[in-house]
């Protein structure tokens, strides 16, 4: 492999280790941790999840602490808080299938994971 790509992989996984670790569960009030603290173990994987597959576009890019910092995708903060069943659907469609500017993760996730991220996503 060429020096210069093994470098940069191992850069970008350097990056994307430090930059999971400091994620905040999409608040500037309460930090990962403190949020873990008060969610059920389907919604803590689901935690997880979510920090691997969708915080890139969903949290404010590079994690800078500048509240003007806008994510590329919306967030998700009250996106299906009390939300009902048809709700609910849409979403698990759109995590599967995408949208004009989302990919679609019908073949990257498991149905158990999708379960997992909506009852974390119904957290937030």
């Amino acid at each position: 492999m060429n020096p210069f790509l093994q470098i940069t992989h191992l850069l970008l996984a350097f990056y994307w280790i430090a930059f999971a670790i400091s994620l905040p569960a999409q608040s500037n009030q309460a930090s990962s941790s403190k949020a873990s603290s008060s969610l059920n173990d389907q919604q803590v994987r689901g935690e997880g999840v979510f920090l691997q597959r969708c915080s890139l576009c969903h949290l404010p890019q590079a994690r800078r602490q500048v509240p003007t910092s806008q994510p590329v995708g919306p967030y998700l903060t009250s996106l299906l808080k009390n939300a009902g069943v048809e709700k609910e659907r849409a979403v698990r469609e759109i995590i599967l299938k995408g949208g004009p500017r989302m990919p679609g993760f019908q073949y990257g996730l498991t149905p158990n994971e999708v379960d997992d991220l909506v009852a974390y996503l119904k957290t937030l």
